[in-house]
């Protein structure tokens, strides 16, 4: 367990590195596609790991689980760009950019969680219960640190 918390606390720190990167060049770049990539080779790989699963379960859980990265980068970028918005509004915020800002954010937060219980459902069709509520529950130790280490980085607005 000590080590997986070392893991996902080091893959917090690469999602906080991806986020200042994306604040500092307000597009995505080669670098941090690169970085990105990275952290969902580390992740899957840590993933697999500690959900100990048979050679079966590997062959069903990881199509599933790709497909589940690849929607969820999506949704990740999306909390870039309101990122992004965020800090380019920052010094003259107004409410209207204010209000578009908490909605975009607010929908990105439902969409993380419809994605999750969408494909809880998938791999609750291949995968033992159990099994499904491991990969939920590092699902959202990450998700948790990532916004902490958000958190740490976004100033309040004025």
């Amino acid at each position: 367990m000590k080590n997986l918390l070392i893991t996902l606390a080091a893959i917090a720190s690469l999602g906080a590195a991806e986020g200042a990167l994306a604040q500092l060049s307000g597009n995505m770049t080669d670098q941090q596609q690169l970085l990105i990539a990275q952290i969902q080779s580390d992740k899957r790989a840590m993933m697999l790991s500690t959900l100990a699963l048979t050679d079966a379960e590997v062959a069903a859980f990881t199509p599933i689980y790709d497909q589940y990265q690849a929607e969820m980068k999506k949704v990740f970028t999306r909390s870039g760009e309101i990122m992004n918005k965020y800090a380019s509004n920052y010094d003259s915020m107004t409410d209207d950019a204010a209000k578009g800002i908490l909605d975009e954010f607010f929908e990105v937060r439902k969409d993380r969680a419809d994605l999750l219980r969408e494909y809880a459902k998938k791999l609750g069709r291949k995968l033992p219960a159990t099994k499904v509520l491991r990969f939920v529950q590092i699902e959202n130790k990450i998700t948790a640190l990532l916004d902490w280490e958000a958190a740490q980085v976004v100033p309040l607005s004025k």
